[in-house]
């Protein structure tokens, strides 16, 4: 077999050079994309252990109020048998607790598709402790069992997550913005901004490397700082 004839240098930096260029493209349209999901999409709440932050409708806005004024909110219906069992674990534990009984009222049924979006969860009951969604009733006997119960219970600032946005019609509690002020929460409009200006130093940096021949490890550099900018907004959410 013949030896193969080794490429050139100059056609060796021609393929990497437009390697890289492919591989600016495709970071470009990413972050484009990214730019847009940013500024327009809602974020989606997890199921359980997160207070429940932005505002979907009406009745979203009525859960989240309730379930941040009352340390422990039962979603429930009056014939439900996993809802007394719950009912009497609070009460077992003296723990005070405000019980809504969609079966008796006239909004119920919407009541619960908003729960439903809210927190991913179609049954009843559907428990809230100090703002954070527990789940049902098997949940709320493990978190009782396993102390998490009482630790929310005893906790006095809600952490980990997005406050809203002060402004008209916000639901932002106190516990949120002591939480925001001792670093363990951002606002809404911050995780944003965070996000944003990720993208942009990203879309700076692909931009410089194309127009003035910015080196790799330069390039490297700036990509790998733009994406830990957006984490700093997107971990939130």
């Amino acid at each position: 077999a013949k030896p193969q004839r080794a490429l050139p240098r100059e056609d060796l930096l021609l393929a990497e050079a437009c390697t890289m260029r492919a591989l600016l493209l495709a970071v470009l349209a990413a972050g484009s994309h990214a730019l847009r999901v940013a500024m327009h999409a809602r974020p989606v709440l997890p199921r359980c252990g997160t207070p429940v932050c932005s505002v979907a409708s009406p009745l979203s806005e009525s859960i989240q109020q309730t379930t941040q004024a009352e340390d422990v909110v039962i979603f429930s219906k009056s014939w439900c048998p996993y809802c007394a069992k719950t009912k009497a674990l609070f009460d077992d534990m003296a723990q005070p607790y405000t019980a809504i009984e969609l079966d008796q009222r006239a909004d119920g049924d919407e009541l619960q598709a908003a729960l439903l979006d809210l927190t991913q969860q179609r049954t009843v009951p559907n428990v809230f402790v100090k703002g954070q969604h527990i789940g049902g009733n098997d949940d709320s006997q493990q978190a009782a069992r396993s102390g998490k119960l009482k630790a929310l219970l005893e906790a006095d600032t809600l952490t980990g997550v997005v406050v809203p946005t002060a402004g008209a019609g916000s639901s932002v509690t106190a516990a949120q913005l002591q939480a925001k002020e001792s670093g363990k929460m951002i606002t809404e409009t911050e995780a944003t901004v965070r996000k944003v200006a990720g993208v942009g130093i990203g879309l700076a940096t692909a931009f410089s490397y194309a127009t003035t021949g910015l080196a790799y490890t330069a390039l490297a550099s700036g990509i790998f700082g733009a994406v830990c900018v957006y984490r700093t907004g997107a971990e939130y959410q």
